[in-house]
């Protein structure tokens, strides 16, 4: 590599260089300019490999799947489809041990990609474990698929293809335009038990407030107090449950809110 007043710079200093992004955690600028030092001999080409290894496994590690794991094919460079093999998987997870060994890789954050390495087989080595990961897999990919949006008008949810997100679109129930947004899905507590409905809110406000104390006698004129006491009365306001259906894209049905009240 060349400075701009043409002369080369050493692969060392290079590899210096490398270090600092990597501590900063500009992986992509490391990438880069490891990738452009010269492979002049053996010390150099491993500590290349080192550098390479430590930003390949935590830019991998920013990739989640779940609240619960990392997308550990990644993080050990396999291929869902050659998990399966154990005899691979062994000697991947050697590989980038022996790269991030600590007794010889000194670069910044190779115990956080050590640590990832180890987590990402304690997975994918068990079957029982790793059949477990795969079927989260298949439930993220089946949710990214597609996703809820809401009309701001009507407060009814929409489903779509992913591809159609941040789109406009028209309201089934309303008829107003309106910009998909993505919202979270109605969840198991929202939904209404045998009906394509879903609680908008649901609101119980005590009120307390006092009670005049002068209280009036039978002609209309001011009595004595009630022995010097304040009164309070609580009243409980109606209980309202506002419920939406469900609109389906380009869905003509048009289910209409459903509202219920009662007094706690």
């Amino acid at each position: 590599m060349a400075t701009q007043n043409g002369s080369k710079l050493d692969p060392q200093t290079l590899i210096r260089s490398c270090a600092s992004f990597l501590a900063c955690r500009d992986f992509n600028a490391c990438r880069e300019l490891a990738h452009s030092i010269p492979r002049l001999d053996t010390n150099i080409i491993v500590q290349v490999d080192q550098i390479l290894t430590i930003v390949h496994v935590l830019c991998a590690a920013e990739r989640r799947i779940s609240d619960t794991n990392l997308d550990w094919y990644s993080i050990l460079r396999l291929r869902r489809e050659d998990s399966a093999n154990r005899d691979l998987v062994r000697q991947q997870f050697k590989d980038l041990m022996r790269l991030l060994n600590p007794n010889t890789n000194k670069f910044p954050f190779a115990d956080d990609a050590l640590m990832r390495v180890r987590e990402g087989w304690f997975v994918i080595s068990d079957s029982a474990r790793r059949a477990s990961f795969d079927r989260e897999i298949d439930e993220e990919m089946k949710k990214g698929a597609s996703f809820w949006t809401m009309c701001p008008y009507c407060w009814y949810l929409h489903e779509y293809e992913r591809k159609y997100e941040d789109c406009t679109f028209r309201c089934g129930n309303c008829g107003k335009t309106f910009h998909g947004v993505e919202v979270k899905p109605p969840t198991k507590d929202m939904m209404v038990e045998g009906k394509e409905q879903y609680y908008c809110y649901q609101v119980s406000l005590p009120c307390r407030y006092p009670v005049d104390e002068n209280i009036r006698d039978s002609n209309g004129g001011i009595g004595s107090q009630s022995n010097g006491k304040r009164r309070m009365r609580i009243k409980t306001l109606a209980r309202r449950v506002k419920m939406k259906g469900f609109i389906e894209a380009n869905s003509d049905d048009t289910d209409p809110d459903v509202e219920q009240e009662g007094v706690l």
